[in-house]
């Protein structure tokens, strides 16, 4: 497996590499109420930047009285290191600190009291970091207000008593610090001061912003000096910035040119300015500039484009599916993983979606085609009569199915129908390809109430049946309620006795899976619901119907990780990939509450004594299993893209419960948590499948456009569109210019199918894409060039 990772690591850098040649470009920021953390974004031309990391956290504040992480300040050292000062609170006397080799693991953080000799200072705010390479020495410098300190300007009532002026101390190896001393005292407040130096010559640069409310500046200035010893002059500029109010600059040449990126703070969006002539002359360009929706204070810097190869290879793999799916389980075939699961339409339990056989070669790249179930109408109500003489409309649905198992080349799918009038039970199902098509068993299927045809025999008269087959060829099935029984030897019925499993743990559970491992059965089942989902286990050393003990330790092994954005891990299935003897637990994540759930997968450790690990899930996954399947460089990961429209963000609160084995934490303690998902068209070439453009629900005609900055000749496009299960059409336009178009693919008939492939295009440097049947959104698109 080593080797696998390490052929990994290589071909994927490999694979990005042809895009940052030797330089590229990172910017450090955050986002909403700061105290999520480091959020990270790159760039190659300095106009459009890309979120990493799936647009979540590096690092979660941890030191001073708010625990806040704004404006994080981030340099390189000459060894390689990164450094790391950031904003702690409102209201603190310290600075927080952290370093890192990878900007991915981080050193223990740290509050460096910076003005806690000074006993009325207001705050300590932006501190930036600065490398002097002459004196080798880093200059760490900060905005306070000491009242009564410095010459009086006028203020707004709403920021009375405020009046900066910017601090700094110096230091070689972060341990020790010089005396705070001033940095810059103008006869204006002053805050979120950045030096860039000037390429090829002896002048140091500085940003800074007029922080004066009356009357309000709220600008960005420059001013200049060629020893950083002698400091600034306080005589700046005139305003570099328009008629808006500005601040949080960050200086970055590209080049001989100079961008100085600020946050345009009143209308919730970045803007950018740049110089062609070392910052003598400006010209506004927010409108060329494409940054990360939400993205506040940060800085810009210039890193090696290995180091950017390295965190997207390092991306995160979590959720596995482009779509809303549930109930996962996986099997291997040959060289090809399958994975089956429930598809969720956010309609609630009452509905569900097309079921399809996602396949992938890699773990990572997935796709299907059509549905492997024909003859039933998902989207079609019927109506019916319950028992209580109400009259109803209820659909068709495909619920959780078993992982498929394979006996002399046919192949066994246990799955739940639910009918329209709430009828429900697990059936066995047979195909000769693991992609199906599947038909029954026994019989001719499932049919609508009132209906004259006799429904297939159920081979258990409930849900989530699960089948497992042991070394000597003996089929089980289990399923919610800790029942479990054998089957017979055609696999179509169960024999005996039904055996209710007795566990450590009571409370309904449902979502049951077996699986064996150096002669130890595990028997898995699920406690609570919702976000607060957990997995228990029982082992057995006897069969997998008896002798189940609670295990050494930790029984739980799997609960909401919320440090980590993973809430309410349910209903899973383990599998085993022989290849790189892995043991890889699949599981549904909350999504934002409801049927939005999406799958996740995260590797399974044991310990000596066969006890498995806790497992703490996270947005990482499990990565490539194998070669690549796509080895062709995404063009898309460099365009700008715009919408129609985008729909407006959605906040989910949850209330977790802390799980008596987990680390860190209180014994049943009770915490809220809240993420908001938002449908920017940026997120299409986020490589998360966590995250998607959807266009508002008013948008009669949406299309979302790419952007690739120069003309391409353009062999592929997928698009991996939002609810797939239901079909789209679309036609997709091209453009050299913007402004002449022309058709160049067209899905006419609708098809569910994902993702959907234009090719052929040619060249363009524009793209247009009109959803016209369908759900108006997209999780992924992806653009290859032909190749030469």
């Amino acid at each position: 497996m080593k080797v696998l990772f390490a052929w990994m690591a290589l071909n994927l850098c490999s694979l990005f590499s042809v895009w940052g040649g030797e330089t590229a470009y990172l910017f450090s920021y955050f986002i909403n109420d700061s105290k999520d953390g480091l959020h990270l974004a790159y760039s190659y031309d300095g106009l459009t930047w890309t979120p990493l990391n799936g647009g979540k956290s590096y690092l979660t504040p941890a030191v001073g009285k708010d625990k806040l992480m704004r404006d994080p300040s981030i340099c390189q050292s000459p060894d390689g290191t990164f450094h790391m000062v950031w904003t702690s609170s409102w209201t603190d006397r310290i600075i927080g600190y952290a370093s890192s080799r990878d900007l991915i693991h981080w050193s223990e953080q740290q509050a460096i009291p910076v003005m806690m000799h000074e006993p009325a200072a207001h705050n300590c705010w932006a501190p930036e970091l600065y490398y002097d390479e002459p004196t080798q020495t880093y200059y760490i410098f900060w905005a306070t207000t000491i009242p009564g300190r410095h010459k009086k300007v006028a203020t707004s009532e709403s920021e009375k008593g405020l009046n900066h002026r910017m601090y700094y101390v110096t230091t070689k190896d972060f341990q020790t610090f010089s005396k705070t001393k001033m940095f810059f005292n103008p006869d204006f407040s002053v805050i979120d001061a950045a030096i860039a130096k000037v390429p090829g010559q002896d002048e140091l640069l500085m940003v800074v912003k007029n922080e004066n409310s009356n009357p309000p500046e709220k600008n960005i200035r420059v001013t200049r000096t060629q020893s950083l010893l002698k400091g600034f002059p306080t005589k700046v500029s005139e305003p570099i910035t328009g008629n808006y109010w500005a601040e949080g600059p960050a200086p970055l040449f590209v080049g001989n040119t100079l961008y100085v990126y600020f946050d345009k703070y009143r209308e919730h969006r970045y803007g950018a300015v740049r110089s062609l002539d070392y910052g003598q002359t400006w010209e506004d360009v927010s409108e060329q500039v494409s940054f990360p929706r939400g993205v506040r204070h940060g800085t810009a810097f210039t890193v090696d484009a290995s180091l950017v190869d390295a965190l997207i290879a390092n991306r995160s793999y979590n959720p596995l599916i482009p779509d809303n799916l549930a109930d996962p389980s996986v099997s291997k075939f040959g060289d090809t993983y399958y994975l089956y699961g429930t598809t969720d339409l956010d309609y609630g339990l009452g509905r569900a979606g097309t079921p399809v056989v996602w396949t992938s070669k890699d773990f990572v790249n997935w796709s299907f085609e059509g549905s492997h179930i024909r003859g039933i109408d998902w989207t079609k109500g019927y109506a019916y009569v319950n028992d209580k003489g109400e009259k109803k409309e209820g659909y068709f649905r495909y619920w959780a199915p078993g992982k498929v198992i394979e006996k002399q080349g046919q192949f066994y799918l246990y799955v739940t129908f639910v009918k329209p009038d709430e009828k429900m039970g697990t059936y066995a199902l047979v195909s000769d390809r693991p992609e199906g098509p599947f038909h029954f068993a026994e019989g001719k299927g499932v049919f609508p109430p009132g209906s004259e045809e006799v429904d297939s025999p159920a081979v258990v008269p409930d849900i989530d049946g699960d089948p497992f087959v042991d070394e000597d060829g003996t089929a089980y099935i289990f399923w919610r309620r800790r029942n479990a029984a054998r089957l017979t030897s055609d696999w179509f019925h169960v024999e005996g006795e039904t055996v209710n499993l007795k566990t450590a743990r009571q409370g309904y559970s449902e979502g049951p899976a077996m699986f064996k491992r150096k002669g130890i059965y595990y028997y898995i089942y699920t406690l609570s619901g919702h976000q607060n989902y957990a997995n228990a286990y029982m082992m057995s050393n006897e069969s997998p119907l008896a002798g189940f003990v609670k295990p050494e330790g930790n029984d739980i092994f799997l609960f909401s990780a919320p440090q980590n954005q993973v809430w309410g891990p349910g209903h899973g299935n383990v599998f085993y990939d022989e290849k790189t003897d892995d043991y890889i637990f699949l599981y549904l994540e909350y999504g934002d509450g409801g049927t939005t759930r999406q799958v996740y997968a995260n590797r399974m450790e044991f310990n000596a004594d066969g006890t498995i690990r806790t497992l703490v899930p996270d947005l990482r996954g499990v990565g490539y299993l194998a070669k690549p399947q796509e080895q062709r460089p995404n063009l898309a990961l460099q365009a700008h893209f715009y919408a129609s429209s985008e729909k407006e963000p959605r906040t989910s609160t949850v209330s977790i419960e802390t799980q008596p084995n987990q680390p860190l934490a209180d014994k049943g303690s009770v915490k809220s948590y809240t993420r908001t998902h938002t449908y920017q068209a940026a997120h299409v070439a986020d490589e998360s499948n966590g995250t998607r453009w959807i266009a508002a629900e008013s948008d009669s005609s949406p299309y979302i456009i790419a952007d690739l900055k120069k003309v391409c000749n353009l062999e592929e496009c997928q698009f991996y569109f939002t609810r797939p299960t239901e079909g789209h059409t679309w036609r997709l336009e091209k453009s050299v210019d913007g402004k002449r178009w022309e058709s160049c693919a067209e899905q006419g008939k609708l098809q569910v199918r994902s993702p959907h492939v234009a090719t052929g295009i040619g060249e363009a440097r524009y793209l247009r894409l009109h959803i016209r049947r369908g759900d108006p959104g997209l999780w992924e698109w992806k653009m290859f060039e032909s190749v030469k």
